[in-house]
């Protein structure tokens, strides 16, 4: 069920915000250069959506983005970590092309969540897909 769409100020989608049939979790699908504005605006909606669906979860999609988000990492580990906390998000599974150079941000993200909540990286959406579903089921 799509959820919300957001665009940059000249109208192009950057992120789009599901839950889709039967998940127990957020998916957020972002598209295009990532700038700070969109990352900030955009991680922040799809933690209020958990939130409303009454969620722990979301599926942070990457691979249709172009380019790193570095430049958003001080706000994320300062800001959307504690808020991502207190809306309940317990499991954050971010599905990005291995060799992408948004990985390389996951990656660095991952470093700074520091175990507030459980995090993994995926190439593959069945296989994130399955490791919600794990942890969902032992909640």
């Amino acid at each position: 069920m799509l959820l919300e769409e957001l665009r940059s100020p000249v109208g192009k989608l950057y992120l789009s915000i599901q839950q889709p049939e039967n998940a127990q979790w957020i998916y957020a699908d972002w598209m295009g250069y990532p700038t700070s504005n969109n990352v900030a605006a955009g991680a922040i909606a799809y933690l209020n959506w958990m939130q409303k669906q009454h969620l722990h979860a979301v599926l942070n999609d990457n691979r249709h983005l172009v380019g790193r988000w570095d430049s958003s990492l001080d706000w994320l580990e300062q800001v959307w970590v504690p808020h991502a906390v207190q809306c309940g998000i317990r499991y954050w599974a971010h599905l990005d092309n291995a060799e992408a150079m948004s990985a390389q941000s996951a990656a660095a993200l991952r470093a700074r969540i520091k175990g507030q909540f459980m995090m993994e990286m995926f190439s593959d959406q069945a296989e994130a897909e399955k490791w919600l579903r794990s942890h969902l089921a032992h909640r």
